[in-house]
């Protein structure tokens, strides 16, 4: 029986579906063995495959990069949503909505959520949530330069090196911009979230967008 031609992209389509369907109980290069042993065994047995749209989450209508779930999953980040507040609205288990952030984020090169959202809104995959409504946002010179942190994805202590501070006084830093941003979770009033500061911080013309 002949050999059908498989395209190399279809074990990694195999893998995604894998780590989609048992999230956090496999790891990615676990799912990657996976998809690669099925093509070749479903190759060796003669059988063609190719692509469809039943039973696939692939691909969002935003770009190739994202899957279906991945839009929710930005767009409650950019809220400052909890994990768990997302996986209660996606009506996800918490474990898998967390395993798919790290795997978005492993897969556009962020080293944390906030760089995920700023990546997120660079490329244009955030172009279709509104902005939040504010006033008239500025930031003194180092608020905004702190912006400019989070959104290269720098945590507190990298912040107080970046500045040459201590970590005492970078927490007290980065508390006025979420108070400038109010970037407040919505469910937790007392407590800030970087991810909704970066957002607001490109809603807001305060984070620079690539030209058209």
């Amino acid at each position: 029986m002949r050999r059908a031609h498989i395209a190399p992209a279809v074990a990694a389509v195999v893998a995604a579906q894998a780590l989609t369907r048992l999230g956090h109980r496999i790891t990615t290069q676990e799912a990657s063995t996976l998809g690669a042993a099925t093509v070749e065994a479903l190759t060796a047995e003669g059988w063609s495959i190719t692509a469809g749209t039943v039973g696939t989450t692939r691909l969002s209508s935003v770009a190739p990069e994202l899957w279906k779930h991945d839009l929710p999953l930005l767009a409650g980040l950019a809220r400052g949503r909890t994990y768990r507040e997302i996986a209660a609205e996606t009506h996800t288990p918490e474990g898998t909505t967390r395993h798919r952030a790290a795997r978005l984020i492993s897969r556009v090169g962020a080293a944390n959520a906030p760089e995920l959202v700023a990546i997120a809104y660079r490329a244009g995959w955030m172009n279709s949530l509104a902005p939040e409504p504010r006033g008239r946002l500025t930031l003194a010179e180092d608020e905004q330069r702190a912006l400019y942190c989070l959104a290269d994805g720098l945590d507190t202590a990298a912040v107080a090196d970046a500045f040459g501070i201590t970590h005492t006084a970078a927490a007290r830093l980065l508390s006025r911009l979420y108070a400038a941003l109010d970037a407040t979770r919505p469910s937790t009033p007392d407590r800030s979230s970087r991810c909704r500061a970066v957002a607001l911080g490109y809603q807001h013309g305060l984070l620079p967008l690539p030209a058209n």
